[in-house]
C-alpha cells in the first residue's frame, strides 16, 4: 500500500467529487493506493481505517471454518470500505482484496470513531449508505434469478476482470453463483467456443463488447 497527501495532483480530480463529504474531518485523511490482488483488509487484522473507494474496484470474501472462500461482493467507486467496523456491528472483518488498482480515501479507525460517530450528518450518511446497499443487494438477488447462467456469469466476469483479464477460481465463481463446478464448466466451454473468453495460461482474456451485451443489466 502506497500512502499519499490530498494534494497529490495524481488524482485531484478524484477528489473534487468527494470532499464534502468528510468537511470535518479532511485535515486527518490521506490517500491510500493498493496494488492488484494486495490486501486492503485481512481478516485475522483490526481494519485500520475507514475508507472510501475512489477508483478500482476490490473483491469481499469470507473465511470458512475449512479454509476455504466465498466471495460476498464486489466493492465499486462510491462505496465504503470498514463502515460496518466504523459503527461497531462488525467485530470480525472479511477480506477485502484489489482486483486492480485501487485508489481509497481514508481515515484512522480512531480518529474516524472519535469525529465522525459525533457527527450527525455524517451518521445519517453511513445509515443511509448501509440501507440503500442492503436493498441493493436484495434486488440484485432477485433480479438475477429471472436470467439464464450465462447472463449471470457475463456479469460476474465483468465485475472480477482486471485490465482485460479474468482469473478467479472456478469453485468460488460456482459457490457465488450458486451453481454447480460441473455446469460452470459447461459454460465456459460454451464462452470459449464463441469466443467471448480466449484461455492464456491460467486466465482468461474477455471480450468485453460481447460480454456487457450478454450481461445485459444485471450489475445496474
Amino acid at each position: 500500500m502506497k500512502k499519499l497527501d490530498l494534494d497529490d495532483p495524481s488524482y485531484a480530480n478524484l477528489l473534487s467529487s468527494y470532499k464534502g463529504l468528510f468537511d470535518h474531518v479532511i485535515d486527518l485523511m490521506h490517500l491510500q493506493v493498493f496494488s492488484p490482488e494486495e490486501y486492503i483488509v485481512r481478516e485475522q487484522e483490526e481494519v485500520a481505517s475507514l475508507r472510501f473507494l475512489l477508483l478500482g474496484k476490490a473483491k469481499i470474501a469470507m473465511i470458512h471454518e475449512d479454509g476455504n472462500r466465498s466471495i460476498i461482493h464486489f466493492v465499486k467507486p462510491g462505496e465504503f470500505i470498514g463502515e460496518l467496523s466504523f459503527i461497531g456491528i462488525e467485530t470480525k472483518p472479511k477480506d477485502v482484496i484489489a482486483i486492480n488498482e485501487c485508489v481509497c480515501l481514508a481515515i484512522p479507525m480512531s480518529q474516524a470513531k472519535e469525529s465522525l460517530l459525533r457527527d450527525p450528518d455524517f451518521l445519517l450518511l453511513i445509515n443511509q449508505y448501509i440501507g440503500k446497499k442492503l436493498l441493493k443487494r436484495t434486488w440484485l438477488n432477485t433480479k438475477s434469478r429471472n436470467y439464464e447462467l450465462k447472463n449471470r456469469l457475463a456479469a460476474y466476469i465483468l465485475m472480477a476482470e482486471c485490465d482485460g483479464y479474468y482469473k478467479e477460481k472456478h469453485t468460488e465463481t460456482a459457490e457465488y453463483l450458486s451453481i454447480s463446478y460441473r455446469h460452470l464448466l459447461h459454460t465456459l466451454k460454451s464462452f470459449l467456443d464463441k469466443g467471448l473468453l480466449v484461455k492464456e495460461g491460467r486466465r482468461y482474456r474477455i471480450n468485453k463488447i460481447e460480454l456487457e451485451s450478454l450481461a445485459k443489466d444485471i450489475n445496474d
